[in-house]
Parts: structure tokens; sequence; C-alpha cells
């Protein structure tokens, strides 16, 4: 029996083709650790095709998304309890030869470390999708580096998407068996997003050209000179090209907290936060994208958008070398440039 088990919207649409295929076979058990509760019902109202979880563990922190660092550890440990008083319903959905089950985790957020631990626990065999993906820097992008490295010593099945994280993984010596799946599960997921139907009505109406951002992560959000010194550089652009800016709450609280409300306002045009299928459509009309997303990095470069990856370091390789992607390392003038 195969065991997978997620936590965001993110991992789930990286491994929706997987699951879909597995549930036709009969050889799939889903558990939801969820992290995003609003936003991953809200997925599964709009898209009722996409197999819900067969086990729905914990709900998000206070039944909201996981937005903030220090609930973390309230909600891991409501995890791991959760999981303690649902054991036996898991394992009752178990083949009885304990080397019969592998549990499946994906990527590199808290939820994949628990549910690793869940695997041990268990004693199946942890595959980990998406492994080997390394920055060499623990801090960017934190914690999801020191997230990958836990789940490396754990699992004992590794699928690492290309010859640089297969490399990384064979140096680190890692236990286990490393298989090279060449791409990114998100290739999958991009080819089942185009056959679905986007229900979102902010894709009417678009113009022909326009730029997207999606900035949201912490180690930005923090850096008070660099998070204004990239609004504003983007800000001049704006002038001269039209831009969408993602609605991610995270970011709008900060941006609030800074009184540059009105600043962002004036000079983009704000843009809700899609699911993942309306998000596809939107990003195959864009001309090019600022983002510090690792997931939208790839999906750039598999579909020859124009990146510029606001990080200091990434742990992905898409598009990098062909050109289609490039690392800003905060710097000023390569964001100008890119511009």
């Amino acid at each position: 029996m195969v065991f997978i088990i997620y936590g965001t919207t993110g991992e789930l649409i990286k491994i929706i083709p997987l699951i879909v295929d597995l549930k036709k076979k009969k050889k799939c058990f889903t558990i939801a650790l969820v992290q995003q509760e609003k936003q991953l019902k809200t997925f599964f109202e709009s898209y009722p095709e996409v197999p819900k979880p067969d086990l729905w563990l914990v709900h998000g922190y206070k039944n909201n998304d996981l937005d903030k660092f220090h609930q973390m550890p309230i909600w891991f440990t409501k995890a791991l309890f959760a999981f303690i008083k649902n054991r036996n319903n898991i394992l009752r959905s178990s083949n009885s030869q304990k080397d019969k089950n592998i549990l499946l985790v994906h990527g590199d957020t808290i939820s994949t470390v628990a549910g690793s631990l869940i695997a041990k626990n268990l004693k199946f065999k942890l595959g980990h999708i998406e492994s080997g993906l390394r920055s060499f820097n623990i801090l960017h992008p934190f914690p999801e580096e020191i997230d990958r490295r836990i789940v490396s010593k754990l699992a004992r099945v590794h699928f690492a998407p290309g010859d640089i994280p297969t490399k990384n993984l064979i140096d680190a010596k890692v236990k286990g068996e490393i298989i090279n799946t060449k791409v990114n599960t998100v290739f999958d997921s991009i080819k089942y997003a185009d056959k679905q139907n986007p229900i979102s009505s902010s894709l009417f109406g678009l113009p022909k050209k326009f730029g997207l951002i999606s900035i949201h992560r912490n180690e930005l959000l923090l850096n008070k000179s660099v998070f204004k010194m990239t609004l504003k550089t983007i800000a001049e652009y704006s002038k001269k090209h039209k831009m969408f800016f993602i609605q991610h709450p995270i970011t709008l609280a900060r941006i609030e907290s800074l009184g540059l409300s009105s600043f962002v306002k004036n000079n983009f045009e704000y843009m809700p936060k899609l699911d993942y299928f309306s998000f596809i459509k939107l990003l195959r009309g864009a001309d090019f994208v600022i983002t510090d997303s690792g997931g939208l990095q790839e999906e750039c470069a598999y579909l020859s958008i124009p990146c510029m990856v606001h990080r200091r370091a990434t742990e992905r390789m898409e598009g990098i070398d062909q050109g289609i992607v490039q690392l800003s390392g905060y710097d000023e003038f390569k964001l100008r440039k890119f511009l």
C-alpha cells in the first residue's frame, strides 16, 4: 500500500497526478496534515474531481492557515497527537507485511518532516519526492533547507528531480535507493492543470502584456531595507509596464506594517491568490515573473517564461542553465537589469 502525506496546497498540487493514478489502481491512502486549512478546503470545493484526503488529521492553526513561524511548534505538536489518536486507523488500511508499505512525503515543509516521523513510527519505508535539492545555506531558504536535510536522513527511497539533486544525495551518502526522475513532479502538474477549466473571474479582461510579482518569503519580508528597495525598484518599472501584485496575506500584512500600502496600491494592480489551475492560465500569459517562490521558478522554467528569483540562494536549478531564470541575490543592479 502507498500512503501519501501532505500539508499544503503546493504539496498537493505537485502530487495530484500521482494520487489520481494510484487511486485508480486502489493502491493509495492519503493523509492530510493540513497547514493551509482555508486554501485546501477552497481548492477541494472548487475542483471536486481532485481526490480528497482519506484522513484529515490537522486543521491548520485554529482552523485557519498556518502563516506565522511561532504557530509551527503548536501545529507540530497537535499533528503528532492527532497521529497517535488515529494510528490504528492507518494501520488497518496498511498491508500486514510492513515492508510492503511505503509512505511518501513531498518537498520541504514542516508537514514533510512530520510525515517522515510518522513513517518511522509506523515502520513503513519512507519515500521522499523532490529529494536532493540543496542551497547549502541553512538560512536561505529557512527552514526548508533544514527540513530537507532531516527528511533525507530518514528516507530510504529518494526521488531526485535531476542530475544535480542526485549528485547531492550521493555526496551526502544517504541511505537507501536514489531514483533520478529527471524532472520535478510540477512538470506533470502543469499538464494536469492545462486539462482543467479554471474558475477564477480574475482571468477575464487581462491585458496583452503584463508582469507578475509574487513575493512572500520570511527572509525577504523581514529584511526591511531589501524589501523596501524591492518594492521601489519594481514600482519604477510599473510606470512602463503593467504589473500584477499577487495578494499573499503575509506580504500584505508586512506592507501595511511598514506604512507602504498606498505606495503599493498606486503602483501595482492587486491580483487575488488564485487556485492553481487558474494561476497556470494567468502565468502562461505573463511576459515575466519576479518571485521568491521555488515552485514558481520551476513553473516558469518549464513554460519558458523569464523569471527573476528574488532570493540570496536557490536550491533549484530549473531554468538557470538555460537562462530563463536568474537569481538576484537581493542585488538591486541585477533586479534593474532584469527589468
